[in-house]
């Protein structure tokens, strides 16, 4: 079940994207100046529907791809204590009602993207987890444009070019109508990067990105909406590799500049995530003094931490969402931006020299180190608890090796032995935790707290050393007693 156009189109095209489809739709506007960004557009006016026509038309697809359950669905609906038929029974019944019409469709409005388990969902009142779909129809996006409704299903044959099609349609949108006649412009150019995701490299989508945005920028007055399209733009830098990374610097200065005043001037939590990504662009070019920069504004005041549900729901694309892990010593601290902002601002502190500083954040923030030496630094008797820490960084291993703390003699015995292996699935956490730790240790020495030192030094000894690492960690400590005599 196409749509009329669609089905027009891909007749025409015989399902090609390419030059097979730039022929047709240049054939279809030789009156329209050609634009380069990229390639030929259609014309808004054939492709979006009113609202009576939309709502007909997704109510029957749905029906159509997406009214029946099949066996294939059997065990997910019987795990969630419904029998395939009574199941079968309350679809037929929502989708024989056409009062359900208007219903629906506000559903995928207001959604805007909806795959088979949504509408499930949607149905039954719970969520029903569902193996992937073999029902013919992978996903329906639902978007209002102009006071009409752009509808584009993504059909399971020819999928990449039903995503190609989406996205000219939504490149043609926004070569062709004002901004302030989108109800979610920066939800829709989002879309269009996700469309053409695996159509086109990830440089060539964030130049198609940049360009549209610029133009979007130039025929329209200053708007929160145009502002959402210029952080969505520079987000694109950051997330399509090394070519747009050395640009990202400029993009951001430049966004802050023209929205640093007036009614749509950048807010708190908007200045955060372009500090977040201005200090993951210091840290990719290994810029210690700006990581130092842009690692503190970060943590003064709990930017970060204030706005992360947020940013992380907001901006998924920029920030990962797995939840920190204070106790824990042993681990990847990439896994979460907040311990990677520390394990950063750590590695600057030490290598720029700055110890009464590192030292300071190893005393104010537990994530600096982890709960045991958050503690240790606190207490008036570390010798009660200096034990701890090799019991903390057993139950890491043993959590990394079986996934447990029951067998930690086989853990422990399992990571010595391949640590230090360069292909095992081991030596990445292994590499960055050893260099966080010399980090520690280097300040813990600065700092004279020498039974910590010499407790973590013996640990770090046992399961953790990378002989590298090490060395620098020894000739530090020779060069420091040196300079103290």
């Amino acid at each position: 079940m196409l749509l009329s156009f669609d089905g027009q189109l891909f007749q025409r095209t015989n399902g090609e994207t390419g030059e097979k489809l730039e022929q047709v739709l240049e054939e279809d506007s030789l009156k329209e100046k050609h634009c380069a960004i990229w390639g030929a557009s259609m014309q808004s006016a054939d492709f979006l529907l009113d609202e009576e026509r939309a709502q007909k038309f997704c109510f029957q697809l749905l029906k159509n791809y997406w009214g029946k359950i099949n066996l294939f669905f059997y065990n997910s609906f019987h795990e969630a204590n419904f029998n395939v038929d009574i199941a079968n029974e309350k679809m037929e019944q929502f989708f024989s009602q056409p009062k359900n019409k208007q219903q629906l469709f506000s559903f995928l409005h207001t959604q805007g993207e909806v795959e088979f388990e949504q509408l499930v969902e949607f149905i039954f009142a719970k969520p029903i987890r569902t193996p992937l779909a073999q029902t013919g129809l992978d996903k329906i996006y639902v978007q209002k444009v102009n006071n009409r409704f752009f509808i584009q299903p993504i059909y399971s044959e020819y999928a990449a070019y039903w995503k190609t099609v989406g996205a000219k349609k939504i490149y043609s949108l926004f070569l062709q109508l004002p901004l302030k006649k989108f109800a979610r412009p920066a939800e829709l150019m989002a879309l269009l990067k996700i469309l053409l995701a695996g159509q086109l490299t990830v440089n060539r989508i964030a130049t198609i990105i940049h360009k549209l945005v610029q133009k979007v920028d130039y025929e329209n007055p200053k708007s929160d909406e145009l502002k959402q399209l210029h952080i969505l733009n520079v987000r694109t830098h950051f997330t399509s590799g090394r070519r747009h990374m050395l640009k990202l610097r400029k993009c951001i200065y430049v966004l802050q500049q023209n929205w640093s005043t007036g009614q749509f001037a950048l807010n708190n939590k908007e200045h955060t995530l372009l500090g977040y990504m201005l200090f993951q662009e210091a840290v990719y070019k290994k810029n210690h003094m700006n990581i130092l920069v842009q690692g503190m504004y970060l943590i003064e005041e709990e930017r970060l931490n204030d706005h992360a549900i947020e940013l992380v729901v907001e901006y998924a694309d920029v920030l990962n969402s797995m939840n920190p892990q204070p106790h824990a010593l042993v681990k990847d601290y990439r896994q979460n931006y907040l311990e990677h902002v520390f394990y950063e601002l750590i590695d600057s502190v030490v290598k720029e020299e700055r110890f009464e500083r590192g030292v300071g954040l190893l005393k104010n923030y537990e994530l600096a180190t982890c709960t045991t030496i958050f503690e240790l630094l606190h207490t008036n008797d570390p010798d009660a608890i200096l034990h701890t820490i090799e019991a903390t960084v057993q139950r890491d291993i043993a959590g990394l090796v079986d996934g447990s703390a029951q067998l930690i003699r086989e853990s422990l015995a399992t990571w010595q032995s391949e640590y230090l292996n360069k292909d095992s699935e081991f030596y990445t956490i292994a590499n960055m935790t050893s260099q966080h730790v010399c980090n520690l240790l280097k300040l813990l020495f600065y700092a004279e707290q020498d039974l910590l030192v010499e407790k973590l030094l013996a640990i770090y000894k046992k399961y953790l050393l990378i002989p590298e690492h090490f060395y620098d960690l020894r000739h530090f400590i020779e060069r420091r007693t040196v300079i103290t005599r």
